[in-house]
């Protein structure tokens, strides 16, 4: 299906596009706005598949850096071409096929450890009012959703070439936090934003387990276009055409890594299942709720925003998922930080609760060191199998911000 507002100029670039773009003035938006990060330069080329009625590329600001951080991990070309080279196959080889999990109701992919025979795409994005309804999320394989500053959360959404399904919109693509490179080096992938908090730039620039994927770099911008349709910072968008180029680009080299991925196990049989309930959640306000309502006939879950259903700007379907988590993950001010920006104690343990099957399950929560893991254990010290299907994880700052009815 496409926009009629938007069908013509989607016949004008390489890929059709829809989006169904709905802005909330949601509470606080002033004060959210202050607190973000300063808007990302406009792109200096459109990915291979460019979004609808991107703004004409103008140069980077004279603040970007020229190019990415000369520590790039082993086997990233100092500069991005715009063309993958020919002599970088496009699949796997034929010898290690990949096996897919999928969830036997609706069919959605679950990144199944030792799976993985391509490098995963870790994207930030955005989720201040004026970003929604996001596009792609429905695609990922899993995705984080925590605070950034301010009860502001942002999101990020695991892609597994290969196993999980082709987007033809993700984002709008943000900025990075310390806490969310210390989440993502366990997928040992590309790591895709735009700018970030200063501690999550060092990071990303001394670690060898991400591949930067910097939108404010110019020779990273390739990957990114922007649309007419949203305002800056609100408005940078990338696709999975544009994003396993860039997996062609900047690591060409083998990967297998059998360590990625979650263990996964059969759907609770219907008659097993539990009747409809409702998951709610809050970070800092409570008037600014998010959750989930359990389906038992198809055994998911169905996300809310403000208790209204929660949407996918292309295909205007609620958010669907089989697997929720909720961690509580310490949380406090960073001293002198002049955006008001946090840091999260993402590294050790805590109490979580994992919601499948229409049941709460109290587990606890444990990540050794940034590269590890992390892991959801039983109360023997059994590590969780999921259904298959995406897994989203919620980081609170207390337990006590959740309630089930």
């Amino acid at each position: 299906m496409r926009v009629n507002m938007f069908a013509e100029s989607f016949r004008k670039v390489t890929m059709l596009r829809r989006s169904a773009i709905l802005v909330l003035p949601g509470l606080l938006v002033a004060l959210i706005t202050g607190a973000c990060s300063s808007p990302p330069p406009v792109t200096s080329s459109a990915p291979t598949a460019a979004l609808p009625t991107t703004v004409p590329p103008t140069a980077a600001p004279t603040s970007a850096p020229a190019s990415a951080p000369t520590a790039a991990p082993t086997g990233a070309p100092t500069s991005a071409p715009t063309a993958a080279p020919t002599s970088v196959p496009t699949s796997a080889p034929t010898a290690a096929p990949t096996v897919v999990t999928l969830d036997p109701i609706t069919g959605a992919p679950a990144l199944a450890r030792g799976a993985l025979r391509q490098r995963p795409i870790v994207v930030m994005i955005d989720n201040h009012p004026n970003a929604y309804p996001q596009s792609g999320l429905d695609k990922a394989a899993v995705v984080f959703e925590a605070l950034a500053e301010f009860g502001l959360t942002r999101f990020m959404a695991v892609y597994a070439p290969g196993i999980t399904p082709e987007a033809s919109s993700i984002g709008p693509v943000r900025s990075a936090r310390l806490y969310f490179v210390q989440w993502a080096m366990e997928f040992r992938g590309l790591y895709v934003h735009a700018g970030g908090a200063p501690q999550a730039l060092e990071t990303l620039r001394n670690t060898t387990s991400l591949v930067d994927v910097d939108a404010l770099f110019q020779n990273r911008s390739v990957y990114f276009a922007r649309i007419a349709q949203r305002s800056a910072p609100h408005n940078l968008y990338t696709d999975s055409a544009a994003l396993e180029r860039a997996l062609r680009d900047l690591a060409p080299e083998p990967f297998g890594d059998p360590e990625i991925g979650f263990l996964f196990k059969p759907d609770a049989p219907p008659d097993a299942r539990p009747p409809a309930r409702r998951i709610e959640y809050f970070f800092i306000y409570r008037e600014d709720p998010a959750g989930w309502t359990y389906d038992p006939a198809t055994n998911s879950y169905l996300r809310l925003r403000r208790g209204r259903p929660a949407i996918d700007a292309v295909t205007g379907q609620q958010l669907r998922v089989k697997n929720v988590v909720v961690m509580e993950v310490p949380e406090k001010p960073i001293p002198g930080d002049d955006k008001g920006r946090i840091e999260q104690m993402v590294i050790g343990s805590g109490k979580a609760r994992v919601f499948m099957d229409g049941v709460e399950r109290e587990v606890t929560w444990q990540k050794g060191a940034p590269e590890d893991r992390l892991l959801f254990l039983d109360a023997s010290g059994n590590e969780i199998a999921f259904n298959a299907g995406q897994i989203w994880i919620v980081a609170l700052p207390s337990l006590e911000n959740l309630t089930i009815s």
